[in-house]
């Protein structure tokens, strides 16, 4: 049921990437331009690695798991982003991720915690997976300046909304 739209989310994802990394290039130069492929080959073929993971868990559970996986991949490629300060590259990585957590992590995790009993191994995973995702959303958050000439950008911005938005569609942990 939910393993369709996480694979078209991971190709999605993929090729919109893969995309945006080609009309770009003017004024790079060819080594720029290798190492810009190189970068988003190595996201793409990660992101797609973890759509085939997601179609393969059996359960909802294993599925945000890997949901989490792809959230914390986006938060190693925010880094270099936000170093070369493109605002542009940040806004984008905002994107995804907020698509990961409200259609992959979110519809998953909340299936798990609906079926996780009070005690089982099941019911500790999914508290302990709520906080890691809540801690790879402060940690991406973290990652964008809040000061300086980038922190003003209205792509940046952007893509700290995007990120607080995909924060609170987590919810607070609950106590049950």
């Amino acid at each position: 049921m939910t393993i369709r739209p996480m694979l078209t989310l991971a190709v999605a994802a993929a090729v919109s990437l893969w995309a945006s990394a080609q009309p770009s290039t003017a004024g790079l130069t060819a080594a720029e331009q290798l190492q810009l492929l190189k970068t988003n080959r190595e996201l793409l073929e990660d992101l797609l690695d973890q759509g085939m993971v997601v179609a393969d868990a059996n359960t909802p559970l294993d599925r945000a798991a890997a949901c989490q996986r792809s959230i914390d991949r986006m938060a190693r490629e925010l880094q270099p982003a936000v170093a070369r300060s493109d605002a542009d590259r940040a806004n984008e990585i905002g994107d995804y991720v907020e698509r990961i957590v409200v259609e992959g992590f979110v519809p998953n995790f909340e299936i798990a915690r609906r079926d996780a009993k009070p005690g089982s191994p099941d019911f500790e995973r999914v508290k302990t997976m709520h906080a890691e995702a809540h801690k790879s959303l402060d940690t991406l958050s973290a990652t964008l300046p809040s000061e300086g000439p980038l922190s003003k950008s209205k792509r940046l911005q952007q893509a700290r909304a995007k990120l607080a938005d995909a924060s609170a569609k987590l919810g607070k942990q609950d106590d049950r």
